[in-house]
């Protein structure tokens, strides 16, 4: 019986492993996964809400994290400590509680998203010949998305901007560096920033689902890891406690077999 839930202890640890493995390999994807997004929304950084950022940056706080809290499962698993391996299963049930935070907040950010980028874009609008980084970032935009104003090219004419060629549009509307023949973006920016923004988030929120899942996976392990571990040194703990009544009883027992044999004191007479 103790053999076999010594086998089962060490199956056990070993998913224990390859599962902490798989979380650094996931500490890496959630940090390469939040980081290329928060590098897509800086780009777009005039036209978003903070509130955007948040959970590109609580995904690479998280990636940062499942490398300390891995430590917890394999010092655990190889000192069969209860103490660190339900510790390490806590910490990774509060990882996975943000992560479907992140999924969530993700999920929920795509809603309105269009609305508060729209509202932005207009507001920045008029800024364009104000202020440098209006008129920086939608130059960068317009060249990057191959698109002018925010919904359609007219939309510079309502900031009542005199542009160098005289066709109302910046020149990084154009086609080419000095519009010739009038050739520049038709297609307004905020149907493509929105769509990029927008499969951002759905990869954000897909990426955390995903890792959540496997989390869930190592949650298990480890509560499971740790009743065996308690359950194996409990055995052990009656074993020594039944081995030491044992002796005690075989010395009690050989105490009575001994037999004591009297000495009797008989004084010598001496003759007078």
């Amino acid at each position: 019986m103790v053999r076999d839930m010594d086998i089962g202890m060490k199956c056990i640890k070993y998913m224990l492993f390859v599962s902490n493995f798989m979380f650094v390999m996931v500490g890496f994807l959630l940090i390469s996964i939040g980081t290329t997004i928060s590098s897509i929304y800086t780009d777009f950084e005039l036209f978003m809400e903070s509130h955007h950022f948040r959970p590109a940056q609580l995904i690479v706080a998280v990636g940062i994290v499942i490398f300390f809290v891995s430590l917890f499962g394999c010092i655990g698993a190889v000192r069969e400590s209860t103490f660190l391996v339900n510790m390490f299963a806590v910490l990774l049930s509060v990882l996975l509680i943000l992560e479907v935070s992140a999924a969530i907040a993700a999920y929920v950010m795509r809603t309105d998203i269009s609305e508060n980028i729209e509202d932005n874009m207009y507001d920045s609008l008029s800024d364009y010949n104000k202020t440098f980084d209006a008129k920086s970032s939608w130059d960068f935009m317009q060249i990057r998305l191959a698109c002018c104003g925010v919904r359609q090219p007219d939309d510079w004419k309502d900031t009542h901007i005199i542009f160098e060629n005289k066709l109302n549009v910046p020149i990084s509307c154009c086609k080419y560096s000095d519009c010739q023949n009038g050739l520049f973006y038709t297609h307004g920016c905020l149907d493509r920033l929105t769509g990029i923004v927008s499969e951002s988030a759905l990869m954000l929120g897909v990426g955390a689902t995903c890792v959540a899942l496997v989390q869930l996976l190592g949650v298990i392990f480890a509560f499971m890891l740790a009743k065996t571990i308690r359950k194996v040194k409990t055995e052990e703990e009656m074993r020594r406690q039944e081995n030491r009544k044992r002796i005690y009883e075989q010395l009690a027992i050989g105490s009575e077999d001994k037999i004591v044999t009297p000495v009797l004191y008989t004084p010598q007479s001496t003759d007078a």
